[in-house]
C-alpha cells in the first residue's frame, strides 16, 4: 500500500526561486531513500475565496470559512507549498525518512538561513487510497 507525507508551510513570495531550489536539493535525498514520487504545490495568485471549495452554508471554528492559508497562518506576503511525498509502502517510508534525517544534505541545511518558519509546517502520513487516473 502507498503512503504519502503531505506538508503544508507558508513560505515568503520574496523567496520563493530559493524554496524551489532548496526544495528540488531535499526531493534529490528523499528519492535517494526510497520515495517514488515527490509534488509540489505553491499557493497560485491570490488566497482562494474558501466559498469555492466548501458547501453552501458550510462554517468552521467562529462561524468562518477557512481556506488552507488560513489554516496554515500565511501572512500577507506569503504564500502556501503543499508538499507530497509518496513512498511504496509504509515500512519504505518510516526507513527512508529515518535516512534521510541522518543525510549529510539534510544536516547540513541547518547551517543554512532557513527559508520559511518551520515551527508553522503541518504535515502528516496518509495511505493513498485512489489515484485517479493512474499516472505511473
Amino acid at each position: 500500500m502507498t503512503f504519502a507525507d503531505i506538508t503544508m508551510v507558508p513560505v515568503p513570495r520574496d523567496r520563493q526561486e530559493a524554496y524551489r531550489a532548496f526544495s528540488a536539493r531535499m526531493a534529490a535525498v528523499y528519492r535517494d531513500h526510497g520515495a517514488t514520487r515527490i509534488v509540489e504545490y505553491w499557493q497560485a495568485g491570490e488566497r482562494a475565496r474558501p466559498e469555492d471549495f466548501h458547501a453552501e452554508g458550510a462554517v468552521y471554528a467562529e462561524g468562518e470559512l477557512r481556506g488552507l492559508a488560513d489554516a496554515a497562518g500565511a501572512r500577507d506576503a506569503e504564500s502556501v507549498v503543499v508538499s507530497v511525498i509518496e513512498w511504496p509502502s509504509r515500512t519504505a517510508r518510516d526507513r527512508g525518512i529515518a535516512a534521510a534525517a541522518q543525510d549529510r544534505r539534510v544536516l547540513d541545511t541547518l547551517e543554512e538561513e532557513p527559508l520559511f518558519d518551520g515551527g508553522r509546517l503541518l504535515g502528516e502520513t496518509f495511505e493513498v487510497v485512489l489515484r485517479a487516473p493512474a499516472d505511473d
